[in-house]
């Protein structure tokens, strides 16, 4: 074995059936073996000693996968200590080929289905197959580029150079990526901070610092600015559009997709990020069409790829400040002063997380207080105690992710059980989790810290006891608030300030013969979609799919008011 191989990452294959062990060690050593070491054994206990020795050694494993059945061990428990050893290798669970040629054999389904819903196994790999470019090569191939982005060094559109738990830094390098572009942050302190602090000769009073392929440095930018900069359009290009989307979140971007797949003029808008709330999530499990799960990164970049090839315009601006209608248009305001003009819009501006309106706490935000998941935080809180405060599916999956990196993750919530807000499999892997705990009837009360966050007090609500806890990092999901406050009077909201539409919307503030239409609010042209609409069903795939069919009601309007135009009727 060179010195090259042995820094390889490894993918190691634990089987004891020769012919399929064979068969796999080939097939891989052909497809990944340049870049991978492919390891093959025969038992658990000679797949523990490899993993003890790759570990000693400090050397990277980036997949591991088992027969279902060992001797000596099960392949799920195999997997399971293997995850203490290399915590971030993905986990495979070998299975045999049924006589039915599916991809999950029925007679393994329900140890699949219990490994999976408690969080221990990543992925199957079928063996016996014919060719393994139809079953084998495009699961691993996923699997290693998702191992990949997190453990490995990748392509940087832009570099950030500023302090590590400054807010200024936290916000820039969140925001970017959420909205996918990918980065590079390098703290002032590390050995590469301090050598582009002095090759680009940085203003230290100016930080956060971003370098640009170009190599010019913007200093303190907005996320607007550093878009422009990369060249995504932040000014409508065109003088009226048959829709207009205000927010990127899955619902504006379902509402994009159907909306230019169909031939309308469309744009979407956003100031902050791509994806929303949504797209923040680590692993979304329970998305139709995803048996492995996906990230909301990932599906909603996708969805935005897919706009845009239909189509439609994207524009990240400034934020929007107003919804007025100008005779047949339907015209959004926006803070710096530019309009968007359209015939129709709909608001799919999603919601933000609610505070806890603590002074402590909201002193440090970005210094180990983050309001959402702030997946770009979770490395950062490498070897430390970490507290989730949150009973919702956004906790629960937040609370996973950071027990990939953290020493312990406990999670906070204020009832008495997880069970009337979070999904089942959440909470069966988190119980499976052994660095994750949860404390019940517990609020955060109080934090300390200089700089940066060192502790919260807690209080147990029912005694009134109190304790301080070291903490790192504590990230705070606790519901949300919709974005409406820019629409002011523009259209109807309920008293949370939630947007009506549909049958909600009440009878005076409607002006015209006809019902509203689906997903219409009280102003007619105008449609709401989402968390942001009142009686919504907070899931992602209810937002895709409201996003998609909003866009009929758009044809209907439109047909409609071309009927008003040319003086025709139905």
């Amino acid at each position: 074995m060179t010195d090259t191989a042995a820094r390889s990452p490894v993918l190691l294959i634990v089987d004891p059936d020769l012919q399929a062990r064979n068969a796999i060690e080939t097939a891989l050593e052909r497809r990944f073996g340049q870049d991978y070491q492919v390891v093959t054994v025969a038992s658990a206990e000679a797949a523990l000693e490899t993993l003890t020795r790759l570990a000693s050694a400090n050397e990277d494993v980036a997949l591991v996968a088992a027969e279902l059945h060992l001797e000596g061990a099960e392949g799920v428990e195999l997997l399971e200590r293997a995850h203490v050893l290399h915590p971030h290798a993905m986990r495979a669970l070998l299975l045999g080929m049924d006589q039915r040629g599916t991809r999950i054999p029925f007679g393994a389904l329900p140890a699949v289905q219990t490994a999976t819903a408690l969080g221990r196994i990543d992925l199957t790999l079928l063996k016996g197959w014919v060719t393994p470019e139809e079953w084998l090569y495009p699961t691993v191939q996923t699997a290693l580029s998702a191992w990949t982005r997190t453990n490995r060094p990748h392509h940087e559109v832009v570099r950030i150079v500023g302090e590590r738990w400054s807010p200024a830094s936290h916000r820039l390098r969140d925001s970017l990526t959420r909205n996918t572009v990918p980065i590079g942050f390098y703290a002032i302190e590390s050995d590469e901070g301090r050598r582009l602090v002095e090759r680009y000769n940085l203003d230290l009073e100016r930080l956060p610092a971003v370098i640009l392929h170009s190599d010019s440095v913007l200093y303190s930018p907005t996320v607007v600015e550093v878009a422009e900069a990369i060249g995504v359009h932040n000014s409508p290009a065109q003088d009226l559009y048959d829709v207009a989307i205000v927010g990127a979140g899955p619902a504006g971007l379902a509402a994009g997709v159907y909306g230019a797949s169909e031939g309308l003029r469309t744009i979407v808008i956003e100031c902050e990020s791509i994806g929303g709330q949504a797209g923040s999530s680590s692993l979304i499990r329970n998305y139709l069409g995803f048996p492995r799960g996906v990230s909301g990164d990932e599906l909603t970049f996708r969805a935005w790829e897919q706009m845009l090839v239909f189509g439609a315009q994207f524009a990240f601006t400034e934020p929007a400040t107003g919804l007025i209608a100008r005779d047949k248009e339907r015209v959004i305001l926006l803070e710096n002063g530019d309009e968007v003009r359209a015939r129709t819009v709909v608001i799919a501006a999603g919601v933000s997380y609610r505070r806890l309106g603590i002074p402590s706490l909201d002193r440090l935000i970005g210094a180990g207080v983050f309001y959402g998941t702030a997946g770009s935080e979770a490395r950062a809180v490498a070897g430390e105690n970490a507290y989730v405060i949150g009973g919702a599916n956004s906790a629960g999956q937040a609370a996973l992710n950071l027990a990939k990196y953290a020493a312990r993750v406990t999670l906070l919530i204020r009832g008495q059980s997880l069970q009337a807000g979070m999904s089942d499999y959440l909470i069966k892997q988190m119980d499976s989790t052994p660095n994750i705990s949860v404390r019940t009837t517990t609020q955060v009360v109080d934090a300390y810290g200089g700089q940066r966050l060192e502790g919260l007090l807690l209080e147990e609500r029912q005694t009134g006891a109190r304790e301080e806890a070291q903490a790192a990092a504590v990230f705070v999901l606790i519901g949300a608030e919709p974005r409406t406050d820019w629409l002011h009077e523009a259209v109807e909201r309920d008293d949370r300030g939630f947007i009506l539409t549909g049958g909600d919307v009440a009878s005076e503030r409607w002006p015209v013969d006809r019902p509203p239409l689906a997903f219409e609010t009280s102003l007619p042209g105008v449609f709401a979609v989402g968390d942001v609409r009142h009686g919504s069903v907070k899931r992602v795939a209810g937002a895709v799919g409201e996003g998609s069919v909003a866009i009929g009601s758009v044809h209907q309007y439109l047909a409609e008011l071309e009927r008003t135009t040319t003086g025709r009727h139905p």
